[in-house]
């Protein structure tokens, strides 16, 4: 974050526009009017019938921002100091814009324009305001140019510039329920822009580029595009142009307003995003056809059963060029291969299923924690005979990951005593061994902690642990153990105000910090509320799993961007740590939680993201040599993160994400006997 002195964009207030008295005397004022600036002297107002109202107001400068309230309620104090600004990007000096034509062609729309000298370069620009007919939705698009090339200055764009109320913002992956933040240039924004909340959630909005435009384009102007925000200090605003105004760039950039104070995570969330849809008539692009789900899982299929990362009795590689075993994914692909066994009738598949296994106990400690990955040689961290533990060694007891393992050893247990009347009980036992220690780190607050410290048993902070939220009415249904439901029932409470309370999303990755702000868990929470909504009928829980999935559109991309060829819409940055275009389920059933939503609503958005997200998913499999069948770990790299062209995929991974996969597809009845 760069300082953010009293020179800066929209401070607290009218006290800190130190750029005023230049823009006033270039502007032909004397200095006393300065003074006056504040006194309104005409208002321009724009209704519509859901509830929202722009007043934008005339001072002795022109016209300004003014209000933006939502039945009644202002968003933000009136704003009287221009319509854009201008900020020098050295020194921090700031000039508003306000415009001296301003003229209402309709209830809901009004345009303003001006010009502006600066360093004696005109600047010419204007403003086209509109709201929303049926819905708290407003449009603002600004349109500028230059007559001679001015660097230094950036263009900003707000729509307030003073705090009345406290703010926190959400831009993934660069910002969660953050007080500040500054992402320049803007990437990896799934939907280009920022949703900003009161802490209550009393009013939400999501400020936000419109997604039909080429925003945020590397390769033109758009890509210097920045967002800023700190709370009390600096108001959400969109910086523009990197400090360099070309001649004969026409710049445009329609900005969009969504606005909710329904005062609840649900209501909020899923209005804002339905508003959204409609507004920027958002279609999934199913012209997607990458092969059938039968032939993606014939090429799995197939690949596995010579896949070079095979490692006799112990598991698969993690993947491509690692010396590691995440064993923690040993029980889930157990599982997995059981159901292959169950179609195929091979019995190569039941084999490898019991060895990892009786592998992944062996590493079992006597407080119960398993091991949750293999090191082929010495590492550092080696806490059982035969076992070197990678993770381990740099991030302690991974407490998800043992509740991971703890819902598959006995979900596996249960079908092979169905199948074949055969009792591991040395699984069950392990399992419930394990499952003593994950219910003895529940925190306080009913979350529970990402990892725990080896030697002093310190615990994080508590985190979403989604495999343990969706894990634990599964396990108590199996083995009848009223803990699970009491722990399920804290957990839940954690859910609803510390993780939907406050946009809030952390630790699906347990190999970093507790709090990486990431996506898969998102549908993590949305299974626990379909799964919840199958138990018990409860219509809230219905309605968190929709706007669980609404939540997760903002960190996907919208569309097909113009500068990659490999398909974008539906992606989304797999973590804040590594940005890349990602695609794969990540220990969670996104496909068939898609799938389970559309049977559940009717909404036929749901289909039709289940479909894309299915066959993006087909596109990153590996179709031929000792890898076929991997997913590979990105689908593209659009703002050159790793440094290896726009089409970048990076290595194929032969665990968890082929076996989370055909799992959906399985268990939603497609596929069938190769």
């Amino acid at each position: 974050m760069q300082d953010l002195n009293r020179r800066d964009f929209l401070g607290a207030g009218l006290g800190a526009m130190i750029g005023v008295p230049a823009l006033l005397a270039q502007a032909g004022a004397s200095p006393d009017a300065e003074l006056k600036r504040g006194e309104v002297a005409e208002t321009m107002v724009l209704e519509n019938g859901a509830g929202l109202k722009w007043e934008l107001v005339k001072t002795t400068n022109g016209w300004a921002l003014g209000t933006i309230s939502l039945h009644g309620k202002p968003v933000e104090q009136s704003a009287s100091n221009g319509l854009l600004a201008l900020r020098n990007v050295t020194s921090g000096e700031v000039r508003w814009l306000a415009a001296s034509q301003g003229e209402k062609s309709g209830p809901r729309t009004a345009r303003f324009s001006g010009q502006q000298e600066v360093a004696g370069v005109k600047l010419s620009w204007a403003v086209d305001v509109a709201l929303r007919d049926d819905l708290p939705a407003a449009s603002f698009t600004p349109k500028w140019s230059v007559d001679k090339a001015l660097d230094d200055w950036e263009v900003c764009l707000a729509y307030h510039d003073g705090f009345m109320n406290d703010w926190r913002v959400q831009s993934y992956p660069w910002a969660g329920n953050s007080e500040e933040a500054s992402i320049a240039p803007m990437r990896y924004c799934g939907v280009p822009g920022a949703l900003l909340y009161r802490p209550d959630q009393s009013l939400v909005l999501l400020f936000a580029i419109d997604s039909n435009s080429d925003y945020l384009n590397p390769t033109t102007w758009s890509g210097k595009t920045g967002f800023q925000f700190a709370n009390h200090r600096i108001a959400p605003q969109f910086r523009l142009g990197g400090g360099k105004l070309v001649v004969g760039t026409h710049y445009e950039v329609p900005l969009q307003l969504f606005l909710s104070d329904a005062g609840k995570f649900a209501d909020s969330i899923t209005g804002i995003m339905q508003a959204w849809v409609k507004v920027n008539d958002y279609r999934v692009d199913d012209s997607l056809t990458v092969r059938t789900p039968q032939e993606a899982f014939d090429l799995a299929l197939e690949g596995r059963r010579k896949m070079g990362s095979w490692v006799p009795g112990i598991g698969y590689e993690h993947h491509k060029g690692t010396p590691f075993i995440y064993v923690g994914n040993n029980p889930m692909l157990a599982y997995y291969e059981y159901r292959l066994y169950e179609i195929t009738g091979d019995s190569l598949w039941r084999d490898r299923a019991f060895e990892q296994i009786d592998f992944a106990i062996k590493g079992q400690q006597p407080g119960g924690m398993f091991h949750t990955s293999y090191y082929f040689r010495p590492n550092g961290g080696a806490t059982a005979p035969g076992f070197w533990s990678w993770d381990w060694g740099h991030n302690g007891y991974k407490v998800d990951i043992n509740g991971w393992m703890v819902r598959y050893l006995l979900v596996t247990w249960q079908r092979v005593k169905e199948k074949e009347g055969l009792d591991r009980q040395d699984w069950r036992k392990a399992a419930m061994k394990s499952l003593d220690w994950v219910l003895a780190q529940q925190n306080p607050d009913g979350g529970f902690p990402q990892v725990v410290e080896i030697d002093s048993g310190k615990k994080s902070q508590s985190v979403v642990c989604g495999r343990i939220l969706v894990g634990l009415p599964i396990i108590a249904k199996i083995t009848g153990d009223e803990r699970c439901l009491r722990a399920s029932a804290a957990q839940e409470r954690f859910l609803l105000e510390q993780v939907e309370g406050r946009f809030w999303y952390t630790g699906q990755h347990p190999d970093l910090p507790p709090e990486d702000f990431e996506q898969d868990s998102i549908y993590n929470v949305v299974e626990y509320w379909l799964d919840k909504h199958d138990r018990t009928g409860d219509k809230e829980s219905l309605a968190h799993a929709v706007a669980n999935a609404y939540f997760a559109l903002l960190y996907w991309c919208p569309k097909q961007l113009s500068w990659v060829k490999a398909p974008t819409q539906g992606a989304h940055s797999e973590q804040q740590h590594f940005n890349q275009y990602s695609v794969y389920c990540y220990h969670n059933r996104k496909v068939q939680c898609l799938d389970r939503l559309f049977k559940k609503t009717g909404n036929p958005l749901f289909h039709q993201l289940k479909n894309r997200v299915m066959q993006l998913n087909f596109h990153t499999q590996v179709t031929d040599g000792p890898y076929q069948g991997a997913i590979t770990e990105a689908i593209a790299d659009p703002w050159l993160e790793r440094n290896k062209g726009f089409e970048w995929r990076g290595s194929p991974y032969t665990s968890e994400l082929v076996a989370d996969l055909m799992l959906q597809l399985i268990d939603m009845g497609l596929v069938a006997r190769p």
